[in-house]
């Protein structure tokens, strides 16, 4: 999970306590219209990867376990 200090976090409905930064950046890919999912296996996929940009991408790697617990969150509370 990314670090971060105490200022940046955000805590959820729920108690899901993230790193703002990566909040930030799935509302930035949702607002851009890509559909974020975590598969069965676990893993986070984000369509159209087409559309995707190289900063998407290294951004996404650096997020990727804060995003799956994201995700898994939404759709728990939903």
């Amino acid at each position: 999970m990314t670090t971060a200090s105490a200022t940046e976090l955000v805590t959820l409905t729920g108690g899901l306590c993230v790193p703002l930064p990566s909040l930030q950046l799935l509302w930035s890919l949702e607002d851009r219209g890509f559909r974020i999912t975590v598969d069965t296996d676990g893993y986070l996929v984000i369509s159209p990867r087409s559309r995707l940009t190289t900063e998407d991408d290294q951004a996404i790697r650096q997020h990727r376990d804060v995003l799956i617990a994201l995700v898994r969150h939404c759709e728990a509370v939903q």
